[in-house]
């Protein structure tokens, strides 16, 4: 299995204008983000029109390192969950099928997002596509080329299935299946952590703050479950705010049960050497610069390290890694 921290050519990346729904309003941070790609990185844009591929190409001209495909109709920015998972020259598709209590479950959506998404691999890479017959968001599968850390959700998903040697015998990773955190709902691990190298970690290091409690409590059974597992554990300092998103659920009560992902910096984009950190505007209050000792600290790791600020992506609910899909 092809981990994030292995080298990668292409990163891929949805650009929404056009899009038929409020991931359009994201436009401006795209256009930022594209320009901070490295040149040695192929970047690969989906657009839904002829007319978005055409504005696209005159407005990126100075950059050689991009491409521009179409593909009717697609509207999902979050790659990361949707496209599968790469491993030199094959790719692993499990089923794209998220089941949130934000969304209600539309089968027929997610089999075209499905279909869509194997068009987008077959038209820009050689590769074979493998089906996984289980439903797994990309975001639920943060591994090195050993073993693959998941949470529960990945049980809800699949009822009746052999979760851990369905994952062995398709990909060779053993799964480290772990509890979901007290108010996640979406259940996935890439907001908690990350690998920086085949041994060692990056997991949530959170403040000592009395909503943060049981948050807390978990990012420390991670971190023990980690070195459990033979992994050696750095920190990356998160500062998770309490901003609720609203969502259809609960539309008639005043609490939410998804949150802003604002304040998650180990949700990151890297390739290669660099590193693209979100940034967020944080309550002043905060005891730390969170913006800038993260950034500092990864630098210290060796990282060539860009920034960008996340404020509004983050109101969707994820951030930089889960809009990416890199090979």
């Amino acid at each position: 299995m092809t981990a994030d921290f292995n080298k990668c050519k292409y990163l891929f990346l949805a650009y929404p204008k056009g899009f038929l729904n409020e991931y359009e309003s994201l436009v401006p941070f795209y256009d930022q983000l594209i320009e901070l790609i490295p040149k040695d990185i192929n970047l690969i844009l989906i657009t839904s029109t002829k007319k978005v591929q055409q504005a696209l190409t005159t407005k990126f001209r100075h950059k050689s390192n991009v491409e521009i495909i179409i593909i009717n109709y697609f509207d999902e920015i979050w790659l990361r969950d949707c496209m599968g998972l790469t491993a030199g020259d094959k790719i692993f598709k499990p089923n794209y099928s998220p089941n949130y209590c934000t969304l209600k479950k539309e089968a027929k959506y997610y089999q075209y997002i499905n279909m869509l998404t194997k068009r987008i691999l077959s038209e820009t890479f050689t590769s074979q596509i493998i089906e996984v017959p289980l439903n797994v968001d990309g975001g639920n599968f943060v591994h090195n080329t050993k073993k693959v850390f998941m949470t529960e959700k990945v049980y809800e998903d699949n009822p009746g299935k052999n979760i851990e040697k369905i994952i062995m015998d398709y990909t060779g990773l053993e799964a480290i299946i772990v509890n979901r955190s007290y108010y996640d709902v979406i259940g996935h691990t890439d907001g908690y952590m990350a690998f920086k190298d085949e041994n060692t970690v990056f997991i949530s290091e959170y403040p000592n703050l009395p909503y943060l409690k049981k948050d807390i409590e978990y990012v420390n059974m991670l971190k023990t479950m980690a070195v459990k597992n033979g992994f050696d554990v750095l920190p990356i300092y998160d500062h998770p705010i309490d901003e609720p998103i609203q969502c259809a659920c609960k539309r008639e009560k005043t609490r939410s049960c998804l949150f802003s992902a604002t304040g998650v910096y180990v949700n990151y984009i890297r390739f290669n050497n660099y590193i693209i950190m979100p940034e967020y505007s944080l309550p002043v209050n905060s005891e730390i610069e969170y913006n800038w000792i993260n950034k500092k600290w990864l630098e210290s790791q060796g990282f060539d390290v860009l920034t960008i600020n996340c404020d509004q992506l983050a109101k969707f609910g994820g951030s930089l890694h889960c809009i990416s899909f890199q090979s």
